[in-house]
This record gives C-alpha cells, structure tokens and sequence, in this order.
C-alpha cells in the first residue's frame, strides 16, 4: 500500500501523536519512514531585542532535535527511517520533500508549536489537505 511515508514534524504535541500513528503505519506497511523539520524563515520577531541570527540556529536546533527524536523511535520500532531539515515556509517545503522522496502518503499533527492555532487545523495541515499530491493523515488537534 505504503512505500514511502514522509512524516512532517515540529515536536508539538499534536507531532508526537502524528509520529505514533507514522510509526504504526510503517510498521503495518513496511514502509520507509522520511522526517522532515521546516525552519520557519517568516518568523517573527524585534530586530532591536532578538539577534535574527540567534533566532535561526534555535529553530534550527529545535528541528534537529525533533527529527532525530523521530528517528529514535523509528529506530527502537525497527523501521527504516531517513531525515531532512530544511528551510523556509512550512507547507511549501514539505511539498517539495514529497516530491524529492517520492512520498506515498504524509503523516502531520492538526496544529503546530506555533501560537497561532487555527479553530481545528493548523495552517500548515490545512494547505497540506488543500494542495498534497498524496494523501493526508491529520492526527490531533482539538475538536
């Protein structure tokens, strides 16, 4: 059914339980997992108070970290799993990551780590729904 699986991640709440249902999937499938992080680079902040720079490398870490997050527990489920972090605006990267893995399906959480929240999905989710070439597992979010 499954070849390929690219789940997308942020380290949210709603990610971890998208990372289970992923895990679960490729488990059942056989498949591969992907990871993918997205640097937000439309983030905003006050130049005067917040080097942009220093902004960058922590959301660059923080992506590191949720990628590698997923695959440890790709790793302990015994599911092959490949990792990517890229930059710029979310949806639009993520698209692009399922065309350069041949994704067969996308995992992602409704809602994401950032403050705005939309009433059910995050506006990442929502794009995805809207403009994915493959299917789209939402999981979470409030209801």
């Amino acid at each position: 059914m499954y070849g390929t699986i690219l789940f997308a991640t942020d380290d949210s709440d709603d990610a971890e339980a998208a990372l289970d249902h992923a895990l679960e999937l490729a488990a059942s499938t056989g498949a591969t997992l992907h990871v993918v992080s997205v640097v937000e680079t439309r983030t905003a902040y006050d130049n005067a108070i917040i080097d942009p720079e220093e902004v960058q490398a922590n959301l660059r870490a923080d992506a590191e970290a949720a990628v590698e997050h997923a695959a440890e527990a790709a790793t302990e489920a015994g599911i092959e799993c490949r990792t990517t972090v890229v930059e710029g605006p979310p949806y639009e990267c993520v698209l692009e990551v399922i065309d350069e893995v041949g994704a067969d399906v996308v995992v992602v959480g409704a809602t994401g780590r950032s403050g705005f929240k939309r009433l059910v999905l995050g506006s990442t989710a929502e794009q995805l729904l809207e403009t994915a070439p493959v299917p789209v597992v939402v999981i979470g979010g409030d209801r």
